[in-house]
Formats: structure tokens, C-alpha cells, sequence
């Protein structure tokens, strides 16, 4: 069971992978063609809306909600099954359309309202304006593909929907290298972009799933007491699993305030984004379907042994990870983005940022892995109140710390909140009985503390060797990063044969 989880979470990583090295590609354009602007700011801010609520659907609360309740239905009824994902379906076409027409109204107070920095200046929240109204619409084409993603995925089938990122990254490029003049500015550029990838990701779903025999569309919804019960665990849910993205959110609001602000958290979360995706997001979505199974079956013994071992597999990538994006985060920066519009100062601000999300990323990865034993229960309720308690640690936080810190006090506030929700997780799984660690999770930790270690001290001592010689960066952050992976894992190998 657990090689197939780990194959399960190797299709997903592997695909997210290219996808993230698409999305470097296309974030090395931004940086290139458009650098950290008033261009930038307002594109970020755009898309913060409509991917704030991909996140939410993609990685978080719908999956979360749909994946137990249609995987139940597959086991018993696969017809009550497709007919209850058609209400869905059904029912979610009609909120969003409702939802974007809204938004296209309201947009003006919504955009002045959450990003109060572009107020200052007509002409800048015009053009934010403007630009949400045309990003507003993938909210509509992304979340109905997430649905057929989670159908996808209750399958077994993790391929398509993993692969669907690609698109949209590949979207940006075309273009930002072969469209650009075709726009007032590349702020409009990017985001006709974001609409027309939004259509083009749908489709693809779609043709997957009728190769799964999968045929819904829209209808009028039958409220039942299956949509009833989606609802109430989606709806905390929503709160729930996204912590991470509420705070982002709250991070860019305020971070409008300060020029440039919305770019600096913006490339840096991105770096961050791939080790939390390829392992964090990978895990806990492949984990979700069969941790779910089980606890159904009520092998409650299987599941539990199953849930450590995922997190195991977790902490084995994410703290190296860390102290690799954390180490080496100026030299990433660097390579990736300082060209024409991105210069050496915006390297050494945005670095600042990713070194502090660097440190958070082992709890952000521990909480999405952790979350789902909740999830996997139907129990959305808990995760909702300790999310509601961490968006108020954050935003205290945010308040306290950008008096001193300006746009890194932000980004300290979500390391720290991050940290207060993975307390506050692992405290209420002990408490209702829904995880205990093993043994043997505290010896592998123990193993991955002692070789990170190790590899810290490796990283150092290869950063004061390339002082001595004039090689090309790139070329030296390879050998680093490569070097310091295969002397972990030689380590980790080595120690777990002599312990375990």
C-alpha cells in the first residue's frame, strides 16, 4: 500500500515538477520583460484573486470535501456516484457564473478595497481594475476543472490533473514572447493570458475524463441530502485547509502599500512554492482517497501506521529543503530572475523573503499532510477554528511586524502563523484520537535532524570553496544543489540501515 502511495505521489510530483520548471521559465519572462514595477504589482494583484480560489479548489477545500463522500459512493453505487458529482457540477456552475458577474460589477470597490496601495493613484487602480475584470474569469473555467480533477483523482488517476498547471505556464510564455505587442502593456498581456489558459485547461480536463467515461454538464441541481452534506463540510473547509493562501492573501493586501511589495512576496513565494507542491500538495492529495478508504473500512491501525509514513516522507524532503532554499536562496534568486528589469537590489530583497518563508516550509508541507486526517474523516470543523485562530495571529503579526520590518514583516508573520497551526493541528489529532506518532517516526526524525545537519555543514564548506574560483554561477548552484542531494540521501540510507 505504501509503494502505491508512493508512486501515487511520484506521478504527481513529477508532473508538478515540469509544470514548476515551466512556471520558473514563465516567472523568469515576468522578471525579464516586466522586473518588480507598477506593472508587476498590479498583474500579481489580479491574479491574486482568481488563483487564491484555485488554490482553494486544486489543493485544498473542494478536494477535500468531494474526494471521501464520491470515493464512498464509488465503492457502493458508481451511478448514485456520477449523479451526485453532476449536482455538483451543476450546482458550482451557477454559484461561480453568479459570482464572476458580481465581481465584474463590484469590481472597482473590491480591487480599492483590498489593495488600498493602488489608491493613491487613478490611473494604477484603473488599470488594476481593468485587469482583475479580465483574470476574474478563470476563477469560473479553473474551478469547474477542479471538479473533474477530484473525480480524476478519486480514481486513481493523478496524471491529468497534475499535468493541468503546465498549461496555464505554457499560456504565459506563448505569450509573453510572441504577443507582447499586442497589448497597451504587458500588464493586459499577462492577463489575457490568464483567461485564455483558464479555457484551454477546462478542455483538457474534460477530454479525460470522457476517456474515463466520465459525462456531466451543467443542469438544474437537485438539492439532496448528499449536496447538503458537500456543503457542510466544504464550506468550513474552505477556512480550514487554506491557512497558507488566506494569509498570502492578507500579505498582499497589505503589501500594496509599500512599492514593490506585491512582487517581492510574489517571486519568493513562487521559489517556495515548488518544494511545497512537489511534497506537501503531492502527499496530502494522493493520501486523501486512501487514507479515506480506510478509515471506512475502519482499519484504523493501517491508516494511522500510513499517515506517519507519509509524514515521514514529508519531513525527509522538506527540512533539507529548507536549508537549501534558506542557504542558497540569494544565489537561487540570482540565477533565476536578476536580468534588464530585475536587478541586483530587487535579488537581495526578494532572497530576504524566501529565507524567511524557507524556514516555514517544513510546516507548511507537515500541515497539509496532517490536515487530511481530518479531511478524510469529514471533519472540516476543526481545521476551520484553528484556521480562523491562525488568519488572527497572522494579521496581529502583520500589523506588529511591518512597523519594523516594512514588506518582511509580512512574510515573518506567515512563518510564525504557519508554525501556530501546526501546533494547534497535531494538539486536536492527538486529542480526538485521529493520529498518534510511532516509534519509529521520532528515530527517522531524529536521522533527518542528525544528516541535515551534515549537509548544512557540507553547504558551507562548498560556499567558502567557490570563493577561490571565477566559474559560471549557474554552474556552481548545480553542483552545489546536486552534491549536497546525494550526500543527504547516501547519509540517509546509511543511518536508517544502522537504526532502523
Amino acid at each position: 500500500m505504501l509503494l502505491k502511495q508512493i508512486k501515487s505521489a511520484f506521478i504527481f510530483s513529477s508532473l508538478t515538477l515540469v509544470s514548476r520548471i515551466f512556471g520558473l521559465i514563465r516567472d523568469i519572462l515576468i522578471a525579464k520583460y516586466v522586473g518588480v514595477s507598477t506593472l508587476s504589482d498590479i498583474f500579481f494583484a489580479a491574479f491574486r484573486l482568481p488563483n487564491f480560489f484555485r488554490r482553494i479548489f486544486a489543493e485544498g477545500a473542494f478536494n477535500n470535501a468531494f474526494v471521501p463522500i464520491f470515493s464512498a459512493k464509488l465503492e457502493s453505487d458508481q451511478k448514485n456516484a456520477i449523479i451526485f458529482a453532476q449536482n455538483i457540477l451543476s450546482l458550482l456552475f451557477f454559484i461561480l457564473l453568479i459570482l464572476v458577474i458580481f465581481m465584474q460589477i463590484f469590481m472597482p470597490i473590491i480591487i480599492s478595497s483590498i489593495f488600498p496601495g493602488f489608491n493613491d493613484n487613478q490611473q494604477q487602480l484603473n488599470l488594476a481594475i481593468n485587469s482583475s475584470r479580465i483574470t476574474i474569469f478563470y476563477l469560473l473555467f479553473i474551478c469547474l476543472a477542479s471538479l473533474f480533477s477530484a473525480i480524476l483523482n478519486s480514481l486513481g488517476k493523478f496524471a491529468a490533473a497534475s499535468s493541468t498547471p503546465i498549461i496555464l505556464n505554457l499560456t504565459f510564455i506563448v505569450f509573453l514572447l510572441y504577443l507582447r505587442d499586442k497589448f497597451p502593456n504587458l500588464a493586459y498581456n499577462l492577463s489575457y493570458a490568464v483567461f485564455f489558459a483558464g479555457i484551454l485547461q477546462l478542455i483538457w480536463i474534460i477530454a479525460f475524463s470522457l476517456r474515463q467515461k466520465i459525462l456531466i454538464y451543467p443542469k438544474w441541481p437537485k438539492i439532496n441530502q448528499d449536496i447538503k452534506t458537500f456543503f457542510k463540510k466544504f464550506i468550513p473547509g474552505v477556512i480550514g485547509g487554506n491557512v497558507m493562501q488566506m494569509n498570502l492573501l492578507i500579505d498582499t493586501a497589505i503589501a500594496s502599500l509599500f512599492a514593490g511589495g506585491i512582487s517581492y512576496i510574489y517571486y519568493a513565494d513562487r521559489i517556495n512554492q515548488l518544494p511545497l507542491a512537489m511534497i506537501g500538495i503531492a502527499l496530502s492529495v494522493t493520501l486523501l482517497p486512501t487514507l479515506s478508504k480506510k478509515i471506512q473500512n475502519k482499519d484504523f491501525t493501517e491508516a494511522n501506521n500510513l499517515h506517519n509514513k507519509i509524514l515521514g516522507i514529508g519531513l525527509l524532503i522538506a527540512i533539507p529543503a529548507a536549508i537549501g532554499l534558506c542557504f542558497l536562496a540569494e544565489e537561487i534568486i540570482e540565477i533565476l530572475f536578476q536580468r534588464d528589469h530585475f536587478t541586483i537590489t530587487e535579488t537581495l530583497k526578494v532572497s530576504k523573503a524566501l529565507m524567511i518563508y524557507a524556514i516555514a516550509l517544513p510546516a507548511f508541507i507537515m500541515v497539509k499532510i496532517l490536515e487530511i486526517g481530518f479531511f478524510a474523516r469529514g471533519n472540516t470543523k476543526i481545521p476551520m477554528r484553528i484556521a480562523i485562530i491562525c488568519l488572527f495571529v497572522n494579521l496581529i503579526l502583520n500589523l506588529f511586524f511591518i512597523q519594523f520590518f516594512g514588506y518582511l514583516g509580512l512574510v515573518i508573520a506567515s512563518a510564525i502563523a504557519s508554525y501556530v497551526n501546526l501546533t494547534l493541528l497535531v494538539k486536536k489529532l492527538l486529542q480526538k484520537n485521529y493520529f498518534s506518532f510511532e516509534s519509529y517516526f521520532f528515530k527517522n526524525f531524529l536521522i533527518i535532524l542528525i544528516i541535515s545537519s551534515i549537509m548544512l555543514l557540507f553547504l558551507i564548506f562548498l560556499k567558502e570553496f567557490w570563493q577561490n574560483y571565477d566559474l559560471w554561477q549557474l554552474w556552481k548552484l548545480t553542483f552545489t544543489i546536486s552534491s549536497s542531494a546525494i550526500l543527504y540521501f547516501t547519509l540517509y540510507y546509511f543511518f536508517y540501515r544502522k537504526i532502523l
